[in-house]
């Protein structure tokens, strides 16, 4: 069964980061919560995901600034609290991250 899930997906460069989870990052610092978000994107309402999904921006963005994650833990934690700081770092860095996301059509027609 594990080799019938390889030969349905693609490997992807990037592990799956998409503009999906760009975008929950940007809901979460307009200030939207966890629930409502998850609502959105169709979550269960107390699913993890989107802490997930925007976890790994922060992390790609702290690897465009050279910042280490040890030291930014608490920006990682809470990044409502940090939504200023975040946006900027986004703004700057988000046409890097489009290129390297996949859009999450490309999975839309295709069986998992």
């Amino acid at each position: 069964m594990e080799q019938h899930l390889h030969s349905c997906r693609p490997l992807l460069r990037t592990k799956k980061f998409s503009t999906q989870h760009i975008e929950i990052f940007e809901h979460i610092l307009s200030g939207k919560t966890n629930k409502s978000i998850n609502a959105h994107y169709g979550y269960s309402e107390r699913s993890h995901s989107v802490a997930d999904h925007a976890r790994k921006v922060m992390y790609k963005l702290l690897v465009q600034e050279g910042l280490s994650k040890r030291d930014h833990v608490a920006q990682v934690t809470y990044p409502r609290k940090y939504c200023f700081w975040w946006k900027k770092v986004l703004e700057k860095h988000k046409p890097c991250l489009l290129g390297m996301a996949i859009k999450p059509e490309y999975y839309a027609d295709r069986q998992l």
